[in-house]
């Protein structure tokens, strides 16, 4: 990563974007940018997100390259959900396999 006039560089390290990024303060901002499409925002905070970006002695604490100050790990991982909601996904919850439902609701049912 690179950092030259506010501008962060991902290149060769998350997803191969080769594409440059103006900085930013937090992570909900990338949800919004207009200017990124859906995979580069979750490269971005996947990135930012990763052990590589930690702040020593701070682990809950991650630090970007060129963003002016460390956020929260949680605030990244906010990002990233409220980034699955309004793209209507979210890839770390599998689907349930067909009946698993109607299964669950059959044994709290029985239990009761």
């Amino acid at each position: 990563m690179e950092n030259r006039n506010n501008v962060v560089s991902i290149g060769q390290g998350a997803a191969n974007l080769g594409r440059t990024f103006w900085s930013f303060q937090y992570p909900h901002q990338i949800v919004s940018d207009p200017n990124l499409g859906l995979d580069e925002k979750r490269a971005i905070l996947s990135a930012w997100a990763s052990d590589e970006h930690a702040v020593e002695s701070f682990p809950t604490l991650r630090h970007l390259p060129g963003t002016p100050f460390p956020v929260t790990f949680s605030s990244i991982m906010d990002a990233r959900l409220q980034l699955d909601r309004m793209t209507g996904s979210n890839d770390d919850e599998p689907e349930p396999p067909h009946g698993a439902a109607k299964r669950a609701r059959e044994v709290l049912r029985d239990a009761a």
